[in-house]
């Protein structure tokens, strides 16, 4: 039999007023930040702020991005880690953030796994493997050729060590046996400089960071890390159809928020991110010109692909034998 405490409890839960029950039936009511790891004015900020005037309008509330840039995410992290779980607060990070951290800093403090509560992938895409235009270098086997050939002399730029294009262009040097020498620069604007003055030889970045020089004949793209061949690069191989063995990777953006988020709140997120960004409009505008693809998902899906990419990652750093502390 139900004795009056077991009612009660039963009328709290289901009026959504049991502490720990959180419910998104009325959520949200206030402002939500959207914590970025960069700088403004990256392809990152750019999407989260356009992201953010979308559902700024489907929630009725201001949605706010703030920019908590350095030391490879790890400040935006830890500020979202310290937030109250209850959708507030929220982190737009990419694979550095929640998946390669761990394995390059021996005292990271947080741990991906069980500080955040996954909400969504948002984004992913290849990387483009990119030599200047007037390079006599025409495709990756040419490359992997002069590097074999001419060793310690063909260089790649990068955003920084450990960073996501060092462990892609790494892994390749890994499965090709091939040397390169690789130049770090704070972030890839740099790197792409450099390859445009003709200092370093080649970079693997994301499309939306060489788009305009490919399109202006400035840089050539030779290879792309995807699956399949990017749309807006229709000529350009994967090095998956080339035969490189485990050479799919992918950059990726998704919004996770602090341990213990209710997962109604959670679904709730996942659920408007995919409806905005699933519209035409902000599809073109905002995925399909940079070479982006929408990776909207669940929560539970998403927890599950960082679990699953998290290792692969943990395989690129051991291959790249690095250690950021």
């Amino acid at each position: 039999m139900f004795n009056r405490q077991s009612v009660a409890i039963a009328l709290f839960a289901l009026t959504g007023l049991l502490p720990g029950s959180a419910s998104a039936q009325n959520w949200p009511t206030q402002a939500v930040t959207i914590v970025v790891p960069y700088a403004p004015g990256g392809g990152l900020d750019i999407l989260a702020r356009a992201l953010g005037e979308k559902l700024s309008q489907r929630w009725k509330q201001p949605v706010l991005v703030e920019n908590k840039a350095g030391a490879a995410e790890i400040i935006a992290a830890s500020s979202v880690i310290r937030a109250k779980p209850d959708g507030y607060t929220l982190f737009f990070a990419t694979d550095v953030g929640l998946e390669t951290n761990p394995f390059l800093f021996s005292k990271l403090p947080y741990n991906p796994r069980t500080d955040f509560t996954p909400i969504t992938r948002v984004i992913e895409g290849p990387a483009i493997y990119v030599v200047r235009a007037d390079s006599p270098t025409r495709t990756i086997g040419q490359l992997l050729r002069q590097a074999k050939e001419n060793p310690g002399k063909v260089a790649y730029g990068s955003s920084g060590t450990g960073g996501a294009v060092h462990l892609i262009v790494n892994w390749l040097s890994v499965v090709s046996d091939t040397p390169f020498t690789h130049v770090p620069y704070k972030g890839l604007a740099p790197a792409v400089a450099d390859i445009l003055a003709g200092v370093v030889h080649f970079s693997a970045t994301p499309l939306s960071m060489v788009a305009p020089f490919i399109k202006e004949d400035r840089l050539r793209a030779i290879a792309t890390t995807g699956e399949i061949r990017t749309p807006a690069l229709p000529d350009v191989p994967t090095l998956a159809e080339l035969g490189y063995k485990d050479s799919v990777i992918k950059f990726m953006f998704g919004l996770v928020g602090p341990a213990r988020l209710p997962s109604s709140v959670a679904e709730k997120i996942a659920s408007d991110v995919a409806a905005v960004t699933r519209e035409p409009e902000f599809l073109a505008k905002n995925i399909d010109v940079h070479g982006y693809v929408l990776a909207v998902e669940t929560p539970a899906s998403f927890a599950q692909y960082l679990e699953t990419n998290a290792e692969k990652q943990r395989a690129r750093v051991k291959a790249a034998n690095v250690r950021l502390d």
